[in-house]
C-alpha cells in the first residue's frame, strides 16, 4: 500500500472520529469541566507514549530535546489549539466551529508559506487554488450567520458568538502550526509516537491548573459518569490526534488541511442525528458552499499528491 492511500486513510480516520468529538464533547462540556477531562484523556495518553517511546526509542526523545525550539512550538500550539477549542464549543454550534476550524488550517499554511516557512506547503494547482477560495467565502458566510444569531446555536448575544469565533480562529491557527512543528520534528526522525507523547506536558499542566482554579467548573463532578467520558475521550480525542500526526508523515500539510475540510459534513449529520442542536438552514448552506470549496482542494491536492509522494 503506497503512502499516499495509508496518509488518506489516516486522514479520513481523523476526520471522522473529530467531528464525533465535535458533537460529543459540545453537549458533554456544558455539564462537565472541559480542562478535567482534557487533562485526563491526553495526560493518561502522553505518558504511555512517552513510556513506549523511552523503551523503544529513547534516541528519538533525545533529538526533540535537542530541537528545544520545535518542541516549545509543538507544545505552545497544542496547548492553544484544545483550550480555544473546547470552550467555542460551548459558546456556538459544533458544526460552524468545527467549520471554521478546518477552513483557517489551510488558509494559515497558505500564509505560513508566504512568510517563508519551509514546512508550509506551497499550492500546487489552480484547482486547489479555486477550492480554498470558495472554503474562504463558505467560513465568512458562517461567521456572519452565527453573529447575526441565524446558526443553529448561540449560547448568549452577539458577543458571545463574537467570543466563540475569535476561539475558533486561534484554534484553527494553532493547529497549522502545530502541524509545521510535528512536520519538522518527523523530518528529524521523531515518530508520531514520540510526538504525541512530548506535544501535550504543557497543555496537562495548564489543564491541571485551569481545574484546579475552577474556571470551567460546572458544579459537583459524577465520578462514574467522568469516567465513562474519559474512557471515551480516549477513542474520540486521543486516537485522532495520534492519526493526524501519521497522516502529517505521509503527505504534504496543504494536502492533509484540505482533507481534514471535509469534517464540517460528517459535524452537521452527527449533530442531527444527536438532535441536541436545532436544525438551521443558514448552517446548511454555508456548509454547502464548504464543502463544495473542500472537495474541490482536496481533489487537486490529490492530483498532485499522485505524481509527489512524500517519503518516510
Amino acid at each position: 500500500m503506497s503512502n499516499t492511500t495509508l496518509g488518506l486513510i489516516w486522514a479520513f480516520s481523523f476526520v471522522i472520529l473529530e467531528a464525533a468529538q465535535a458533537v460529543f464533547f459540545g453537549g458533554v462540556f456544558q455539564d462537565y469541566d472541559s480542562f478535567l477531562i482534557g487533562a485526563a484523556v491526553f495526560g493518561f495518553t502522553a505518558l504511555g507514549a512517552l513510556t513506549w517511546t523511552g523503551i523503544r526509542a529513547a534516541d528519538e526523545l533525545r533529538t526533540a530535546w535537542g530541537n528545544g525550539a520545535a518542541l516549545f512550538g509543538l507544545n505552545l500550539s497544542t496547548a492553544f489549539v484544545w483550550i480555544a477549542y473546547f470552550f467555542a464549543l460551548q459558546m456556538i454550534e459544533p458544526a460552524v466551529v468545527f467549520t471554521i476550524f478546518s477552513g483557517l488550517i489551510p488558509v494559515a499554511i497558505l500564509i505560513a508559506r508566504a512568510l517563508g516557512v519551509p514546512e508550509a506547503s506551497p499550492l500546487r494547482n489552480r484547482t486547489e487554488g479555486a477550492g480554498l477560495l470558495i472554503i474562504v467565502i463558505g467560513v465568512g458566510y458562517l461567521t456572519a450567520i452565527t453573529i447575526l444569531g441565524r446558526s443553529g446555536f448561540v449560547r448568549g448575544d452577539w458577543t458571545v458568538a463574537l467570543t466563540g469565533l475569535l476561539l475558533t480562529c486561534i484554534s484553527g491557527a494553532s493547529l497549522a502550526a502545530m502541524m509545521i512543528y510535528s512536520q519538522r520534528l518527523n523530518r528529524l526522525g521523531v515518530s508520531p509516537v514520540a510526538q504525541y507523547g512530548l506535544r501535550f506536558p504543557l497543555y496537562v499542566a495548564v489543564a491541571l491548573a485551569g481545574a484546579s482554579l475552577g474556571f470551567d467548573e460546572k458544579g459537583p463532578v459524577d465520578p462514574g459518569g467522568l469516567m465513562i467520558v474519559v474512557l471515551i475521550g480516549f477513542v474520540i480525542m486521543a486516537f485522532p490526534v495520534f492519526a493526524m500526526q501519521k497522516a502529517i508523515s505521509l503527505m504534504s500539510t496543504l494536502t492533509l488541511a484540505a482533507i481534514t475540510a471535509l469534517g464540517p459534513l460528517f459535524v452537521f449529520l452527527f449533530q442531527i442525528i444527536e438532535g441536541r442542536v436545532d436544525y438551521a438552514p443558514a448552517t446548511m448552506t454555508g456548509l454547502i458552499i464548504y464543502v463544495t470549496g473542500a472537495i474541490l482542494a482536496a481533489y487537486g491536492g490529490a492530483k498532485s499528491s499522485d505524481r509527489h509522494v512524500v517519503q518516510v
